[in-house]
């Protein structure tokens, strides 16, 4: 295959969304709020939780997508708008992303008080109807219990002043702040989790199944499960991924890769199991490649491993 062939279909590939249903879910409480406010100026409010690669981001992506700026004579239109919390946040911090976002050419410059007045007005004057803060958990990376309390009340200042619906994506810990401040607390009571495994009918090892099916699905490649049976194949992608979305994407992007460059036609286990050393686990090989014959079975969240856990939230599992 040519190598302007291969980019293009991996590129198309790594461009799709992964639409498993807590995404789908968040998605469209995110557009109903935005759609209730226009009706009746409601401003209703969401927290979106998540591991690492589970899609949070990519929720940030999809919206900013469906509502990108517009140029107009005399400003930028942006219905939504959506900031990116610096690591280690500072109110300061905070206020520069939403300027920059709004696209103030001046976003360094001014007194915090200043700033606030004209992220107001340029909200107004933009249009803003909905903001959205990823990576929201770094408002709770900096200082203590003081500070948290602090930095929640000055956001709650903000939600208030700027009157629309609003969002904050982040990862579990981000509800920390929220605890501390009860405030803040009442204004975001409605939460979800882009998680596989909330289904009271399929375990989760169907959903991974299913989900890396459905990518399959896009590709030109097709994939085999042998020697291991379609159930099997489930556990073993639950394990490979810890039924995070963004892994299971990347090992079918990376065995898609190497059937492009050998002009293989049929992706099977063993590719998978290179694709989970290469772009999962350096050190997992043999009983601790879950695509290896040898696979112990169990989670990749030991110390060192590559889902070891940075907290003690329980995972609910069924087998």
């Amino acid at each position: 295959m040519e190598c302007s062939d291969m980019y293009a279909q991996l590129k198309s590939f790594d461009a799709q969304y992964i639409p498993f249903p807590p995404f789908v879910a968040a998605m469209n409480a995110i557009e109903a709020n935005l759609k209730l406010f226009r009706e009746t100026g409601i401003a209703k409010h969401v927290l979106v939780t998540g591991e690492a690669g589970t899609g949070k981001s990519s929720l940030c992506r999809w919206l900013a997508h469906q509502h990108p700026p517009r140029r107009l004579l005399d400003r930028n239109k942006v219905e939504v708008l959506i900031a990116t919390v610096p690591p280690a946040a500072t109110v300061a911090g905070v206020i520069d992303a939403m300027l920059t976002a709004l696209g103030d050419p001046w976003h360094y410059k001014g007194t915090i008080s200043g700033k606030m007045f004209r992220i107001s007005k340029l909200c107004k004057e933009c249009g803003v109807e909905l903001m959205l803060f990823d990576e929201a958990q770094h408002l709770h990376d900096r200082g203590d219990t003081r500070t948290h309390y602090m930095v929640g009340d000055w956001f709650k200042s903000l939600i208030d002043e700027v009157g629309v619906p609003t969002g904050l994506v982040g990862l579990p810990r981000v509800e920390q702040i929220l605890q501390i401040n009860d405030q803040l607390r009442r204004r975001f009571s409605s939460r979800l989790r882009l998680a596989m495994g909330q289904s009271d009918t399929v375990n989760i090892e169907t959903e991974c199944l299913q989900l890396f099916l459905s990518l399959v699905s896009l590709i030109n490649v097709s994939v085999t499960s042998t020697p291991y049976s379609a159930q099997e194949m489930g556990q073993r992608l639950y394990f490979a991924s810890d039924g995070r979305v963004a892994y299971i994407k990347k090992l079918l992007a990376a065995a898609l890769r190497h059937a492009l460059e050998q002009d293989m036609e049929i992706i099977d286990a063993t590719m998978l199991e290179k694709a989970f050393t290469e772009e999962i686990w350096w050190e997992g090989i043999g009983k601790l490649n879950a695509f290896n014959p040898h696979f112990e079975f169990r989670r990749l969240d030991r110390g060192g491993e590559p889902f070891q856990a940075a907290h003690s939230a329980v995972r609910r599992r069924s087998m």
